[in-house]
């Protein structure tokens, strides 16, 4: 082999080692990218959940007297969810959410930004190679408040009506949620029967109508979709004994069970909820068959079941989250109950 010949060899062999030295860079380089890549996705969907969550749980802070989100509970709450969450810097870590990302472009509505940026941005694993550090990402949401269209869980098997007027809040009012002795028309005090549920909830496979299924709708809710619109059945008798017996287990678990309070002295108390029913609002009950639901309200329990009574059970109205879907009109006044969902940001 000549001179020449071996010099040529040797000069393609150079070529080849900083061509494949480039590759390599390449290489490493896209690597780092996806892997980075990957953990960026993770990153942004770890802080869409929290997100969300922390909207859901801002958003749930409604005052039982106006029916708007109270702001500085809200603030709490979304705080407390979002720390519950975890979302990568180097590794999972809970997801800090500042007062200043909650705010609310309306009384009705709740909206939360989560952050990986700056000091806890993501860190990168491999991308560091090209001088990557760190990555930022953010996710937002909003959660809003709307009238109950569709209750999910909890209704108690009774049909109340407002009768003309909006129930109104505050301990001075006090509305009849079923009927005592003497106190029914055509043998109905109030009671409605909801469609057998199957598999969810405390009662299911009960029958739908009956004493042992009405005492224990009494003291669990019916946990099956009830909608507006939808035509229940009325169910016949006083059923003073299943009714107290209910209302009594209602006031023993419950953390306060004194009696002739107001709601407010209730939550001043350490109430834990199990005193707040929620109720179909119905066409007027007594003296028909059926009768078609109109929406849904939240009462406080005053007072147990006494046996003077005859199964009379008195409430005072207020203003509630219950688990189910929004009409979407955010609105509503004096007969209804809310809940939430989330919607696009805008």
């Amino acid at each position: 082999m000549t001179k020449r010949a071996q010099k040529a060899g040797r000069n393609e062999r150079g070529v080849m080692i900083i061509w494949l030295t480039l590759f390599l860079l390449v290489l490493v380089g896209f690597g780092s990218l996806s892997v980075d890549v990957a953990k960026l996705a993770a990153t942004r969907t770890q802080l869409q959940n929290a997100a969300d969550a922390a909207a859901l749980a801002g958003a749930s802070a409604l005052d039982p007297e106006t029916a708007v989100i109270v702001q500085p509970t809200a603030v709490a709450r979304a705080q407390n969810t979002s720390v519950s969450n975890k979302a990568f810097v180097a590794n999972p870590e809970p997801v800090i959410l500042a007062a200043g990302d909650v705010t609310f472009p309306d009384t009705k509505r709740v909206r939360v930004k989560v952050r990986r940026e700056g000091g806890q941005g993501v860190v990168t694993t491999l991308a560091q190679v090209l001088g990557l550090m760190k990555l930022e990402v953010t996710a937002t949401a909003t959660a809003k408040v709307d009238t109950t269209s569709t209750a999910l869980c909890g209704l108690l098997p009774l049909g109340v009506s407002p009768q003309g007027q909006n129930f109104q809040v505050g301990c001075s009012h006090t509305y009849t949620l079923k009927s005592g002795s003497g106190g029914g028309g055509g043998g109905q005090y109030g009671a409605v029967t909801f469609p057998q549920c199957i598999d969810r909830g405390d009662c299911a496979g009960m029958s739908p109508n009956g004493a042992n299924t009405f005492r224990c709708l009494m003291k669990y809710g019916y946990c099956c979709p009830v909608s507006i619109g939808d035509v229940l059945k009325t169910e016949s008798g006083n059923m003073a004994g299943p009714t107290k017996q209910a209302i009594d287990y209602r006031f023993d678990t419950d953390a306060c069970s004194d009696q002739g309070i107001c709601y407010t002295e209730y939550l001043a108390r350490g109430g834990t909820g199990q005193r707040v029913v929620v109720i179909p609002i119905t066409t007027p009950v007594p003296g028909n068959s059926k009768v078609t639901v109109l929406g849904f309200s939240a009462f406080f329990l005053k007072t147990r079941v006494g046996t003077g009574q005859g199964g009379a059970l008195q409430g005072e109205f207020l203003y509630k989250v219950i688990p189910g879907t929004g009409s979407g009109t955010g609105g509503g006044a004096g007969v209804t109950a809310f809940s939430i969902r989330l919607i696009p940001n805008s």
